[in-house]
């Protein structure tokens, strides 16, 4: 069975259509190499391989298994190894850790030791620990690479690799580890595919393609070849052998913790608000209305809840996004990982309610935890306007605007007074309030763009 097959596949790009009727198999132990003109679509084929492009026409497979067609249909693909042209990858992750992320999304369990040799043959070790950020550009680089490659090397069974560009950035020592790897893939049974111009690289293939005018052709080479390989690799255990693991989750929840950027960010903006509006009152005597005070009270927690999450911060940072997309076979801000609560809008409607109304209760504690769902919400539409090619390009992040219906119910039940908020028709509009937010969070992904 093909590691990779593609059927009549073909790709626009604007209005010009760069692929045309595409036809290709890639099977376990070859290498094939792209060749091509820059701008002939060698990164184009690639990414379509990956399942990260819209397709005009025909179907990608791995393995069998459907990853992508132009009906719209997007299958989570079987584990591979994928470099894309520049970054894949938050710049905030540690070297280790990026390596680990590929290693455990590709399905494997992740070793220290095993991790430690692979860096240390690509001369990274001494930067384990890291931040990628901290990197010069040609080490940024061979982080990339070597993310792309550990899926095959910690498996033994057949895994397609994807590389674009590999050598683009690296120096001599380095491309000679590459080759190396390439071959040693190759003998281990995995199905490489490279773009490249890198002329060393080409000697090692199989197979060369040459992409042009929307289609390509084929050479095949009887023998490859071959380099002496001076590395070896030792496949890991498969993850289902241990107890349940999310690398999605856990990529989100160590970045987080690192940058505190969500976190930050939500209670700058929150606590600034919260400052303009007590130094309003301290300098004009407080309005009876309790309906203005329950407005003051709430706009704080409700600026916080509205700011971008800043999980997509660290997506939208050299081309995570598209890496993460590849592997998961969707769009990873539109899932369910994306944080749905926080507790930062929570505890400013908690403080903002006792600076400005003076106390509180249970009514005031229901309606901080409605106010998450705002942010469930908003984090949402913020998450829809990511997927687009130009992210803020569209008008997309106006479906903010919705989300004050739900604020302004929530300014009215705080300035209920204990009697009324009991009533048949505050629960409503408290479930009214949670509803709305709620159904913006569920209602988005069906519509977000592939």
């Amino acid at each position: 069975m093909a590691l990779l097959e593609l059927s009549s596949l073909s790709v626009r790009r604007g209005r010009n259509m760069v692929l045309n009727s595409i036809d290709l198999k890639i099977s376990s132990g070859e290498i094939v190499i792209l060749i091509g003109e820059n701008g002939s679509g060698k990164s184009t084929l690639l990414e379509a391989s990956a399942g990260l492009l819209p397709l005009s026409n025909g179907e990608v497979r791995h393995s069998g298994q459907l990853v992508r067609d132009s009906h719209g249909r997007r299958n989570k693909p079987s584990p591979f190894g994928l470099t894309l042209q520049n970054g894949g990858f938050s710049q905030d992750e540690l070297v280790e850790e990026r390596i680990a992320t590929a290693i455990e999304v590709s399905g494997s369990i992740t070793d220290a030791d095993w991790i430690s040799s692979r860096l240390d043959e690509w001369g990274l070790r001494h930067r384990a620990k890291d931040r990628i950020a901290w990197l010069s550009g040609g080490m940024k680089r061979r982080v990339g690479v070597l993310s792309g490659i550990v899926p095959g090397l910690a498996e033994n069974d057949s895994r397609l690799i994807l590389l674009d560009e590999p050598s683009e950035g690296l120096d001599e020592n380095s491309i000679d580890t590459l080759k190396n790897q390439i071959s040693l893939l190759a003998d281990m049974g995995h199905g490489i595919m490279i773009a490249t111009h890198n002329e060393s690289l080409a000697s090692l293939a199989n197979r060369k393609i040459t992409v042009s005018d929307s289609s390509i052709s084929f050479k095949d080479i009887k023998q490859a070849n071959k380099v002496k390989k001076n590395t070896h690799s030792t496949p890991l255990k498969k993850l289902n052998d241990k107890p349940f693991s999310n690398p999605q989750y856990k990529w989100i929840s160590n970045l987080e913790k690192r940058t505190k950027t969500s976190t930050i960010n939500r209670s700058a903006s929150g606590l600034m608000a919260l400052l303009v509006v007590a130094g309003m009152l301290a300098q004009i005597t407080a309005p009876s209305n309790t309906s203005w005070l329950a407005l003051l009270a709430l706009t704080p927690p409700f600026i916080s809840a509205l700011v971008r999450p800043g999980m997509l911060s660290h997506l939208s940072d050299s081309r995570a996004q598209e890496w993460w997309n590849a592997q998961l076979g969707q769009n990873l801000q539109m899932s369910k990982f994306l944080p749905f609560m926080t507790l930062v809008p929570i505890l400013l409607t908690l403080i903002s309610s006792y600076l400005v109304i003076g106390f509180v209760n249970l009514q005031v504690l229901l309606i901080a935890f409605a106010m998450s769902f705002i942010y469930g919400g908003s984090a949402r539409i913020h998450a829809l306007e990511s997927t687009f090619p130009r992210q803020g390009a569209t008008m997309i992040i106006l479906l903010q605007l919705i989300l004050i219906w739900p604020f302004l119910l929530l300014v009215d039940l705080l300035s209920m007074d204990a009697s009324t908020f009991a009533t048949r028709d505050s629960e409503i509009q408290l479930l009214t309030a949670l509803v709305i937010p709620f159904s913006i969070w569920l209602v988005l992904p069906m519509i977000s763009p592939e």
